[in-house]
């Protein structure tokens, strides 16, 4: 007997298969630790299992799995205890032991047909990742917009309220569905504002070009009413923010980052509810502050409600003609809920689907109780929006926690939207970036992508749909590792 066939025999023994049983037996009850049994939701039971899970490193057991041919449970978040049940019933009979293990709550069909279902959410359509842009304001200019857009494989359509009017949006939507046919349903997917910190400008200012350069201050007020011009030659510029209180929730070292990161700050000094910031950003150019641009705080704990009062207000209209509706900066489950009494409300609970948008570090912290009210709703999904999010969490820490949060989504069965500079370089130039179809790669491992508005959309929806069917045939390959280094233990 060669090498290769000794360890290959030495590999099987009696004494490895037992450890290996005794190891799942123990992860089979630690999965269910802690959790109540009056839990019906299979759900809900199954991510909460997947929770336990997840708080230990099972990487070496994994291994020692697929070392004897069994599932490593790599792609078994939906159906964790079920997988694990077979992995058991395998063992049992190559070691001739009898085992009470009880069937799963859940069986691996199961979960899947709950996975499709919830997914037609976004479309009845048999593409496994549907395909979502951003409504062009200038869509008139173009009779047949929505009709191409959906012959080369759109499913919905976003609207997006921080931009534009009621009006407009009303004519968006009535547009988008008499583009439909028979054979394909076009969904309208309406994204609520919500309380974005933005710098606001001196009316006088506004049309100019205020540029701050390395090392040098910019003054930030938090109130707009106040805003003043600034005869204290230390400061570079003066600027407002829409967030009250500034200086109670920033401190001194905390970075702030304005458009989208394009700008970076530290905060040097607070001086009442204001504060005074350095620039970090070194261009040669100098950097570009300009009026109603996203600021991000991710050192600050601030408390927003996800729904604004503006929300509230345009919301009657948005659920005349809404299939779907987004919840921007979605910190915790009480902004979904609060929603949810909304729709109930104005008598359109259940009738219309949410989406709850993961962009900032609490909405990651807080994700398993967010989908939690996601379960309890059932016609929801969870959009992960990059652009936010890698400003807040670290952009060195995005390719790993996108990949946390789909996973953690899968156990709860919740369909996911990625977002956020999908193809953008192709959208914009008609060119994709190298860097941008590796991103498409990881992108089919969500229900649905969205582009953002760009004069090349049709050639780009041809390359997103290419790269999507041909990731679907080969992503069965992939393993992933159930190791303790995660977000939610």
């Amino acid at each position: 007997m060669n090498t290769a066939q000794t360890k290959y025999k030495n590999g099987l023994n009696q004494a490895f298969l037992s450890e290996l049983l005794e190891n799942l037996l123990e992860l089979k009850e630690k999965l269910n630790h802690g959790i109540d049994p009056q839990i019906k939701n299979v759900s809900l039971l199954n991510m909460k299992q997947y929770l336990n899970l997840r708080k230990y490193d099972y990487s070496l057991l994994q291994d020692n799995l697929t070392r004897v041919g069994l599932s490593s449970f790599g792609r078994s978040q939906a159906h964790i205890e079920a997988s694990v049940i077979v992995a058991l019933r395998m063992l049992s009979l190559a070691l001739d032991r009898e085992l009470e293990l009880g069937d799963a709550y859940m069986s691996y069909e199961e979960s899947h047909a709950i996975m499709d279902k919830n997914a037609t959410l976004f479309s009845n359509s048999d593409d496994k990742t549907k395909i979502m842009i951003t409504v062009d304001s200038n869509y008139e200019e173009d009779k047949d917009y929505f009709s191409n857009l959906s012959h080369e494989g759109v499913h919905l359509f976003r609207i997006n309220t921080a931009h534009d009017n009621p009006k407009a949006w009303k004519d968006m939507a009535k547009s988008i569905k008499n583009a439909q046919s028979e054979n394909k349903e076009l969904k309208v997917y309406v994204d609520l504002a919500g309380p974005k910190i933005r710098t606001s400008l001196r009316e006088a200012d506004r049309d100019k070009k205020i540029k701050v350069f390395y090392n040098e201050y910019v003054f930030i007020q938090s109130s707009l009413s106040r805003l003043f011009h600034d005869k204290n030659n230390r400061y570079s510029a003066t600027i407002g923010c829409t967030l009250e209180k500034l200086g109670s929730i920033t401190s001194v070292g905390d970075h702030v980052f304005i458009d989208d990161g394009k700008i970076q700050m530290v905060v040097e000094e607070i001086k009442g509810e204001d504060i005074v910031c350095r620039v970090l950003t070194n261009s040669k150019k100098g950097s570009k502050i300009k009026d109603e641009k996203g600021i991000n705080l991710p050192n600050s704990d601030i408390s927003l409600a996800a729904i604004s009062e503006h929300d509230k207000e345009i919301l009657p209209f948005i659920c005349e003609y809404a299939d779907i509706i987004g919840i921007s900066f979605v910190q915790g489950a009480d902004d979904v809920r609060m929603l949810i009494e909304e729709l109930e409300r104005l008598g359109k609970k259940d009738k219309i689907g949410i989406v709850a948008k993961i962009e900032t570090k609490k909405g990651v912290q807080n994700l398993p109780s967010i989908l939690e009210a996601l379960i309890e709703y059932e016609r929801a999904a969870i959009m992960i929006a990059r652009g936010d999010l890698a400003i807040e969490i670290g952009f060195e820490n995005l390719a790993y926690i996108q990949e946390e949060i789909l996973d953690l989504c899968t156990a709860a069965h919740i369909p996911v939207i990625l977002a956020t500079q999908v193809l953008e370089s192709k959208m914009k130039t008609n060119l994709p970036s190298r860097a941008e179809i590796s991103d498409v790669s990881f992108a089919h491992k969500a229900e649905c992508v969205m582009l953002n508005k760009g004069e090349y959309a049709l050639e780009t929806i041809k390359i997103l749909r290419t790269i999507l069917m041909q990731m679907d045939m080969v992503f069965r390959k992939n393993k992933l590792l159930y190791n303790h280094s995660f977000e939610w233990k």
